[in-house]
């Protein structure tokens, strides 16, 4: 069980220690006492539900400044559709050259200079070369030209990605 699965425990676990409290020590009518057993039932099972929803789902938060490449999905824009485009990315966090923690989905808006080289360290990555990606500075998209005028003024990342280094070779 992870962190945050054991936090959301403790916290269910104090508001039912909360509610116990209310049912028992609280001078309030019958009806309305089972009136919070209810909701409060009726919202732990709306919880569980939306947990489930939401697990597996690219996160939106910002990509490590040094991460492992594992997999991307690259959905261009469509301006018949009027979609905007999306890239998504599968990385491990990483310090010095060693993954921190486990994978995470991370959603970035499409850029094409990233969907460019994503494709070439994808395709280094088929090659058997372990890609390391680095963010480099940030660009604003008014230098390409948007794909709809939700994008103007928008900034985003530049990722540079290189091969992993071989640890028996002496560092430069």
């Amino acid at each position: 069980m992870n962190e945050i699965l054991m936090l959301l425990v403790v916290a269910y676990i104090f508001l039912v220690a909360l509610l116990v409290l209310v049912l028992l020590y609280a001078r309030l009518p019958w009806w309305l006492k089972l009136l919070l057993v209810l909701a409060a039932a009726g919202l732990y099972w709306l919880s569980y539900q939306g947990w489930k929803q939401v697990q597996g789902w690219p996160s939106a938060v910002e990509l490590p400044d040094k991460f492992l490449l594992h997999a991307s999905v690259i959905e261009e824009p469509d301006q018949e559709q009027g979609t905007t485009g999306r890239i998504f990315i599968w990385a491990s966090n990483l310090q010095g050259n060693k993954p921190v923690g486990e994978p995470r989905a991370y959603l970035v808006p499409y850029d094409r200079e990233l969907h460019s080289s994503l494709q070439d360290a994808l395709r280094n990555q088929r090659n058997g070369n372990v890609q390391i990606g680095v963010k480099e500075r940030n660009k604003p998209i008014q230098n390409a030209a948007p794909v709809s005028l939700r994008q103007l003024g928008q900034v985003h990342e530049k990722l540079k990605f290189t091969e992993l280094p071989d640890p028996a070779l002496p560092e430069k």
